[in-house]
């Protein structure tokens, strides 16, 4: 296994960073000289940061195209995606994931890892949730933010021990893949199909969600789409297809920063004056002066989340036992008060 810890010895955590903001930034760029344009740094010093950890690594980071019709550029390889998810694991605080041992027992005294999916971290929810917990139990829970997509690779990875996640159809493939041990409901909230006030599409006169999503494409309105396979985006694109409609440029675009989350995207549709689907939660959270929800209520909106655990056969290090007590208690009476006092979600009920 690659030895990662190797990378903080570059001079220390901070040029860890300054490593994973190059990567960050490349792989939403595709080019190593606008990722150094965008950071104010100069390639120089981008490139040699790169090369000292591929020597240390012993594997590269980036592919290099040169010329040609595409006009050059770089992109990512699969260490250096691995890397940038410990990356922003490091930037969440949840240090003990970035080099994490393949033995066979967890220590009993570190945290339990949870790979959340951004809205809940968003929101507060996530924060709240894991202090009551740990005032209950001594145990105390950390979380990376990430995708739904991205959280179970993540999972898959066996660098965490739990998941929280908000794609039913991704999660059941999740245990039949043999991944999950088990699928725990733990909230619900509601998407909103959200636009501008003057509503150029009709959106609000429309009967579902789905009659929705068909009168912004008739109308070939502008649809902010987050594409980076989240809960969000899977919704969004069960939408699309209940409606009979594969979106296309220019009208529907992707949010090249997307995967960071809807509350961004959110505001880069108001920016936009742009349709896009959004949860009841981060709506409420960034309250954009410009976009109104338009069409809510529809049984097809629901918005489940759950927590998966994971098979102690496939991830025989995880921490299962701190797991199993954090499901008891949040999908239990404490936590669930917890959840029905943010504002935000519902208990399952």
């Amino acid at each position: 296994m690659t030895d990662y810890q190797q990378l903080l010895d570059l001079d220390g955590t901070k040029r860890f960073e300054r490593l994973g903001a190059i990567l960050e930034a490349v792989g939403r760029l595709g080019s190593l000289n606008q990722a150094t344009a965008a950071l104010h740094i100069s390639y120089r010093q981008a490139w040699g940061l790169l090369k000292q950890a591929e020597e240390r690594l012993g594997a590269p980071l980036l592919t290099r195209r040169v010329g040609g019709a595409e006009g050059g550029g770089a992109a990512l390889t699969d260490v250096a995606q691995d890397l940038l998810l410990r990356y922003h694991a490091l930037r969440q605080g949840v240090e003990a994931i970035l080099c994490a041992p393949a033995g066979p027992a967890p220590d009993p005294a570190r945290p339990v890892l949870l790979a959340s999916t951004i809205g809940p971290v968003e929101t507060g929810l996530m924060d709240t949730l894991e202090a009551a917990f740990h005032r209950e139990s001594g145990i105390w829970v950390r979380h990376i933010a990430a995708g739904t997509g991205q959280a179970m690779e993540i999972a898959r990875s066996g660098r965490v021990d739990l998941m929280l996640t908000h794609a039913p159809d991704l999660e059941e493939a999740f245990l039949q893949e043999g991944y999950g041990a088990a699928r725990h409901p733990l909230m619900v909230n509601a998407f909103l199909l959200v636009g501008p006030a003057a509503d150029p599409a009709g959106v609000a006169g429309a009967a579902t969600a789905a009659e929705g999503m068909a009168r912004i494409a008739a109308a070939r309105a502008r649809f902010l789409s987050r594409g980076d396979r989240s809960g969000t985006h899977i919704k969004e694109e069960a939408l699309w297809a209940a409606a009979g409609v594969t979106p296309a440029a220019p009208w529907y675009q992707v949010f090249e920063r997307g995967a960071q989350g809807s509350g961004i995207t959110l505001a880069e549709a108001d920016r936009q004056g742009a349709y896009t689907l959004v949860d009841q939660a981060t709506f409420a959270k960034v309250a954009p002066a410009g976009l109104r929800p338009l069409l809510q209520g529809d049984p097809a909106l629901r918005n489940l989340f759950s927590l998966i655990t994971l098979r102690p056969e496939r991830f025989p290090a995880a921490n299962h036992a701190g797991a199993a007590a954090f499901v008891r208690w949040a999908t239990g009476p404490e936590g669930q008060a917890v959840i029905a006092a943010s504002g935000h979600f519902r208990p399952v009920a």
